[in-house]
């Protein structure tokens, strides 16, 4: 499987990042002058430096929709990697009212949920 792995891109650090945050930033409903002042490509850049100066895991990518962005960041320990964001979550005025899904575990372990005020 190791060579499987190997041929196919899965790196050892994938395996060890398997607890994530999910990051549901609203898109519909937050005053107008955030969406026309705030952007995505800023706040991604904010959140991959926080979670790279503090080694914490990484982050995946985004899901764009009509109502809402995903943010998908992975690491060893779910919980510590909300604490390196959280900073940043709650200054960048593009998460008001983001849901923050904390996973603990694999796929399907349990989960916590935090509002971002």
């Amino acid at each position: 499987m190791a060579l499987f792995d190997k041929m196919f891109g899965k790196s050892k650090s994938a395996s060890r990042n398997e607890e994530a945050v999910l990051i549901y930033l609203d898109g519909s409903s937050l005053p107008d002058e955030v969406y026309a002042s705030c952007d995505l490509s800023t706040l991604e850049d904010q959140l991959v430096e926080a979670i790279k100066t503090h080694r914490a895991g990484e982050f995946d990518g985004n899901e764009i929709g009509d109502k809402e962005t995903v943010l998908y960041t992975y690491g060893p320990d779910a919980r510590r990697l909300f604490e390196v964001m959280e900073p940043t979550l709650r200054t960048y005025p593009l998460c008001k009212n983001a849901r923050v899904v904390i996973r603990q575990g694999k796929p399907g372990s349990p989960q916590t949920e935090t509002r971002i005020q």
